[in-house]
C-alpha cells in the first residue's frame, strides 16, 4: 500500500511539473509564431511600399545607354590608366571600365548616342591618343586605336 501512495504521488508531483514544462513551450511556441507573423506583415508591407513608390520612381529622359568598347594595341598600363582618367571626366560618358592585357587592352565606355559620336567626345578628351591617323578601325560599339 506504502509503494502505491508513493508511486502516486511520484506520479503526481511529475504530471505538475510536466504540465509547467509543457505551458512553458507553448509560450516560447507562440511566441515564435508571432515574430513569424510579425516578419510576413513586414514583407508584405515592404512590398506594398516598394510597388507605390515605383510609381513616383525616377523617370528616364529617354536617352538610352550604349556600351562602346574601345580597344588599344601598344599601350602601356600607365598611358591606359591616364587615357582612362581623362575620359572619365570627359562630357557624355557615364562610366568607363578598363582591362589591361599584354596584347591588347581595352576600355568599355557607357555613354549616350552612337559610337561616331562618342568618338569626337574621345578626340576631345584625348587628342593624342585619338588622332585620326591612330584610329585602326571603327564599327557599331567598337573603336580599334593602335598607338605606335
Amino acid at each position: 500500500m506504502k509503494k502505491i501512495m508513493i508511486i502516486c504521488a511520484g506520479l503526481l508531483f511529475s504530471g505538475t511539473t510536466l504540465t509547467k514544462a509543457q505551458a512553458i513551450l507553448d509560450k516560447m511556441d507562440r511566441a515564435a509564431d508571432k515574430a513569424d507573423h510579425a516578419g510576413r506583415t513586414a514583407d508584405r508591407t515592404k512590398s506594398t511600399g516598394d510597388k507605390i513608390l515605383s510609381f513616383f520612381g525616377k523617370k528616364k529622359d529617354g536617352t538610352s545607354t550604349e556600351k562602346t568598347t574601345v580597344k588599344l594595341s601598344g599601350v602601356s598600363f600607365s598611358t591606359l590608366k591616364a587615357i582612362n582618367d581623362k575620359l572619365q571626366s570627359a562630357k557624355g560618358i557615364e562610366s568607363t571600365k578598363m582591362k589591361y592585357g599584354a596584347s591588347g587592352s581595352s576600355i568599355v565606355l557607357q555613354h549616350a548616342g552612337s559610337t561616331s559620336d562618342i568618338l569626337k567626345v574621345l578626340q576631345k578628351a584625348a587628342p593624342d591618343v585619338f588622332a585620326e591617323k591612330n584610329i585602326d578601325g571603327m564599327d557599331d560599339g567598337e573603336i580599334s586605336v593602335k598607338l605606335n
